[in-house]
């Protein structure tokens, strides 16, 4: 038995129990990192190539430009390459934003875009991100004085993660000026994350820096940063996470990438 199909049966078991099913996803070879947004999954792997699912496929993505990072959303799909060069997908192409060198993006706040320096969080607001086509500069504004190194933004506000792991959020932010209503701590102690990815339907998923998922419990329009982190058991440990649909993306630390539904 290959250690692949005993990694799916080990989280259709221990999932299972708790409410959530996992099952193998379309193959690619030694996954990185993964974003699901709209219908749409990109993703990349450890030599930088990056990919669309079409379908029950994955799609290369030719160009001269490999991206470590992708994220797609409302303002479109951007890229950030191996020399933290930010592009945006114009007409198939990813096309170079100058500017700001960034280690991670993410598309999902309505109508802005946010990404970190890997100790700075910045937020391109909506008058440069969604009308950007390939030509002219942007303007970028700090968006917190912590020292985020992980940033994503869903229903329920932008949530970001420190250089010691601790996660921050802040309830909404406003797309045309970047403007926010203050930021509050809501993780901190023996339980470090590396990411926090936002849903557009208000759930928050955690990646501690151990290789566990989390689920945030309690997010409403009432307490926006919810209540507690409840642990979705994987068996292995897991490198990255996204969701979108009712489906939860992971990929694991060996490159296997998984769905799971609740």
């Amino acid at each position: 038995m290959t250690a692949l199909v005993c990694f799916v049966l080990l989280l259709s078991l221990v999932s299972g129990s708790h409410a959530w099913r996992c099952q193998e996803g379309p193959t690619l070879n030694r996954a990185t990192q993964i974003d699901a947004s709209k219908g749409q999954v990109f993703a990349s792997n450890v030599y930088n190539q990056n990919f669309f699912l079409n379908g029950v496929y994955w799609t290369y993505l030719h160009g001269p430009q490999r991206m470590k990072h992708i994220t797609t959303g409302d303002t479109g799909t951007w890229g950030v390459s191996t020399k933290n060069q930010l592009y945006k997908m114009i007409g198939g192409n990813f096309t170079r934003v100058p500017g700001l060198s960034l280690s991670q993006v993410d598309a999902g706040g309505d109508g802005f875009l946010v990404g970190s320096t890997g100790s700075r969080a910045y937020c391109l607001r909506t008058a440069y991100a969604r009308v950007f086509k390939g030509a002219g500069s942007v303007s970028w504004s700090v968006l917190s004085s912590y020292s985020l190194k992980y940033y994503s933004c869903g229903l329920y506000g932008c949530w970001g993660v420190d250089t010691i792991g601790r996660v921050f959020h802040t309830r909404s932010v406003n797309p045309n000026s970047c403007s926010q209503t203050g930021w509050q701590v809501v993780s901190s102690g023996s339980l470090k994350m590396k990411m926090v990815e936002a849903a557009s339907n208000g759930l928050v998923f955690g990646l501690s820096t151990d290789g566990k998922v989390y689920l945030r419990a309690g997010v409403n329009a009432g307490r926006t940063h919810g209540t507690f982190w409840s642990n979705i058991p994987m068996g292995v440990a897991m490198r990255h996470l996204s969701y979108d649909l009712g489906r939860l993306w992971v990929v694991s630390n060996a490159g296997n990438i998984m769905f799971c539904m609740h």
